[in-house]
């Protein structure tokens, strides 16, 4: 189990070896930064650089039934078992369970009609945090059904580090783009206070529930910290199933 502390990756940038200059250094960088802005202006009148976004996206397929989703719920209503899954975005351990174990819990789970999946926010590793969370409410609000996990899926597809820019405001923008929402619009929705405080408040939930690090499982009233072997995962939901859908 991982801690907010102990997953942050730290990147250190060793300092360069000095060495003689040669006289043909500045000439060089002259002609290296008259080329960049000869590029860069040809780019602009072609159109080209508002066709980009600030990196590459990697766009997931995950196969999630629309009849399935409501909110930031996948899954039958009445189905006999409850996951609460508890976590932050940045989280990279969020982030293996989400590409890993979260597809294969919805085919053997979730399609069949044994477990209700339901995404609970724990944005507790910063700013970058809270906003990508409220980016995902927000993606609810201007895409309607569906919003909220394709951008989830975004998110935990393109994580890249804590608090170092990942998911600033412009990335969470190109991603909203990507999907087809208007960036001014998805940029206002991100200043919503409604949306700020309803992250907050199911943050700080989450907390006085005991949640201390993520991803956190609550099934059916029984917190499963950190990320359980799919093994021990799938033997402990047929168990239940068994007993008819009752952890207690």
């Amino acid at each position: 189990m991982s801690t907010a502390t102990q997953r942050r990756s730290r990147r250190a940038t060793p300092a360069p070896t000095p060495r003689t200059r040669s006289p043909l250094v500045p000439l060089t960088i002259a002609a290296i930064v008259i080329g960049a802005v000869a590029v860069g202006v040809l780019l602009i009148s072609s159109g080209l650089l508002d066709q980009r976004t600030s990196r590459d996206l990697i766009q997931p397929d995950v196969a999630r039934p629309a009849d399935l989703v409501d909110g930031r719920t996948v899954g039958a209503a009445d189905a006999p078992i409850t996951i609460e899954l508890w976590e932050d975005f940045q989280c990279p351990a969020c982030g293996v369970f989400t590409r890993s174990m979260e597809p294969r819990l919805i085919e053997e789970y979730v399609v069949p009609g044994h477990v209700r999946l339901v995404y609970r926010d724990m944005a507790f590793l910063g700013q970058e945090s809270i906003d990508a969370a409220v980016a995902a409410r927000a993606a609810e609000q201007l895409l309607g059904a569906g919003g909220f996990w394709r951008f989830h899926d975004l998110l935990f597809h393109n994580q890249d580090g804590e608090n170092e820019g990942g998911f600033d405001r412009s990335v969470l923008a190109d991603m909203a783009v990507s999907l087809g929402i208007d960036r001014t619009a998805f940029l206002a929705a991100l200043d919503d206070p409604d949306l700020i405080a309803a992250v907050k408040a199911e943050t700080r939930e989450g907390q006085q529930a005991g949640v201390s690090s993520t991803p956190t499982l609550d099934i059916d009233g029984q917190t499963v910290a950190g990320m359980p072997p799919w093994e021990d995962l799938s033997r402990y939901l047929d168990g239940l199933l068994a007993a008819g859908g009752s952890a207690g």
